[in-house]
This record gives structure tokens, sequence and C-alpha cells, in this order.
């Protein structure tokens, strides 16, 4: 059994967002204006400002491609709703890394404060992305990112070392 999916690409000279009263985000397509928008990303490690769906409600409206394509205003509004949607601590030290028997444990200084994490197979909750992206995800579904390794301190990469 197939089925056919029609994605509608929004002409980024054509749409606009903005917030209405609150933290409602309102989206004009053409001459169409929409409140209260759900604004999603279809690729949130890879593509984290790319192919961006719009939703009204349960109904998917389109999907913008680059997020820079936008007038400012627009970007600023979009880039704001994901941030708020998608928080990911960022990763600034690693004070250490240590395997226990079955374990392995992760305490961490991010941007949001201190972290720990625990694991059991460290293969399966670290996903190494390029260039040098670490996403690292504990049992409970803990997740922070390590936006470069390269950048890291010295002892940061040090103990990043142990798994990788």
């Amino acid at each position: 059994m197939s089925e056919l999916f029609d994605i509608t690409y929004f002409d980024p000279g054509k749409i606009q967002f903005s917030y209405g009263t609150g933290t409602t985000v309102h989206f004009k397509n053409m001459d169409k204006v929409y409140h209260n928008i759900g604004i999603f990303r279809t690729f949130p490690f890879s593509k984290p400002y790319e192919y961006i769906s719009i939703w009204d409600g349960d109904t998917e409206l389109g999907v913008i491609k680059d997020v820079d394509q936008l007038e400012d205003g627009s970007k600023d509004v979009i880039k704001r709703e994901l941030h708020v949607r998608y928080v990911v601590p960022e990763v600034k030290k690693i004070r250490s890394i240590k395997e226990e028997p079955g374990l392995w444990i992760f305490e961490l200084d991010t941007d949001r404060g201190p972290l720990k994490l625990m694991m059991r197979n460290i293969h399966e909750h670290l996903d190494l992305l390029p260039p040098n992206r670490i996403i690292i995800t504990d049992m409970d579904g803990k997740r922070c990112e390590i936006t470069s390794y390269k950048e890291l301190d010295m002892h940061s990469r040090k103990e990043l070392s142990k798994v990788i």
C-alpha cells in the first residue's frame, strides 16, 4: 500500500511571522493569516534551521526550507520559538566521565547549570554529528549538546576521549 504526500514549500518572500498577544505566533502566507501556529523542526539535530514545519492545530500548512532566507523579523520569531521548544543545554565543561559496573556517569557543566547523566550502553547514547557536534541522551531521556568538542578545554577533551 502506498500513499502520496504533498509537501508545500513556502516562498520565503511571501510569508511573515509575528507575535500576537502573549506568546502566540501569527503566520501570514500571502493574504491569509493564521493565529497561534506551531513551529517544529523536521531534522532537529542535523538541520536545526532548515525544513521547518508550520502547523495550524493538527494540520500541517507547509515547510520553510531555510529560516535564513526569511526577512529579519520573521527569522527572529522562528529562531526564538525553536529555541524555547527545543531546549537542549550546551555543555561548557566535562567534569568527569566515570564507568561503574554496568553504568556510565557523566558530570557536566552546561549553559543551564550542572548536569549529571547516567547511561548503560554508552554508544547508544552518543550521537556524533558533523562537523564536531555530539548529542548526549541519558537513560531517562535527558539531553545535552556539545556544539564542538574541539573547542572544549583540555581536561574536557581528555575525559571525552574515554568514550569516543
